[in-house]
């Protein structure tokens, strides 16, 4: 087996295991599914905009995933990997949400708090090939320098970032798993995914500011990613002037909608230091 198809087989195992999870979902709720659907206004609308970014986002993730077996050799730092990964369970989040928006005011709390955790441990997970991406990048940076010689072995670096990210995730994860109730729970996103966010944002503006990741542009990504980090933080203050309703939850999925296609926009098109090189 070739390592193309070893990185297809672990792709399709990775979509049909988290179908299956979505699907098990689905059919243990789906009483209390149609009884928001029939009974709360502005469900239906909830559920039309959550598909069509679904959607969206799956063409995203072809796009990305098709780019990287194109290429001659396949690695798992690669931009298009990373970009895909992202956007993959970017689409198991969403369903998520989909069914946790449509269950919210029907189910108990104890079961809403379980789907609550399920779907932060999944962005955990989201954010995860970006800071891979970043960790990579300020390893090779410091790597350049004299006194961090060892860095400089590409071997040692990847084990040194995926040491990192292993024990980011477990702990993370394991603070979620171990949150008693909705209050603490609601702490606990913004400390987990907003330094992530910010991270992520500098990233791609160092990366454009030092003219590296040419293949993409650094700075529409950046851009993407700073306004789904400013949406993030602003979030509370908006559900507070629109109100904990429909018209809430469809205007912020709009909003992340167009966040997401401006960060596409940033992995289609090269970076202008790129395009002025190759003009001279």
């Amino acid at each position: 087996m070739t390592k193309k198809q070893l990185y297809k087989l672990l792709l399709m195992l990775i979509v049909i295991s988290g179908s299956l999870g979505i699907i098990a979902l689905l059919i243990m709720f789906n009483s209390a599914m149609n009884r928001s659907l029939n009974q709360i206004e502005g469900m239906w609308t909830i559920l039309i905009v959550i598909l069509i970014r679904i959607c969206i986002l799956s063409v995203m993730t072809i796009y990305m995933f098709r780019q990287w077996f194109k290429q001659e050799a396949q690695f798992l730092s690669d931009i298009p990997c990373l970009f895909g990964s992202f956007f993959l369970f970017l689409i198991f989040g969403k369903f998520l949400d989909l069914i946790f928006d449509l269950t919210f005011f029907t189910l108990e709390q104890e079961t809403v708090l379980f789907l609550i955790k399920i779907r932060y441990i999944v962005i955990i997970l989201n954010l995860i090939p970006m800071i891979f991406l970043g960790i990579e990048m300020i390893f090779y940076a410091i790597s350049l320098k004299k006194e961090h010689k060892k860095l400089r072995n590409e071997h040692y670096r990847k084990k040194l970032t995926i040491t990192i990210i292993v024990l980011l995730v477990l702990i993370e994860s394991f603070a979620v798993i171990l949150t008693p109730d909705f209050s603490t729970i609601s702490i606990l996103l913004p400390i987990i995914a907003i330094p992530s966010l910010i991270f992520i944002v500098w990233l791609f503006t160092f990366a454009y500011k030092n003219k590296s990741l040419s293949q993409i542009n650094p700075l529409v990504v950046a851009i993407g990613f700073g306004g789904w980090t400013i949406s993030q933080i602003t979030r509370p203050l908006m559900q507070k002037i629109i109100g904990e309703n429909t018209t809430y939850v469809v205007f912020a999925e709009i909003i992340d909608l167009i966040l997401f296609i401006i960060i596409f926009i940033g992995f289609y098109l090269e970076a202008n230091y790129t395009i002025k090189k190759d003009k001279i």
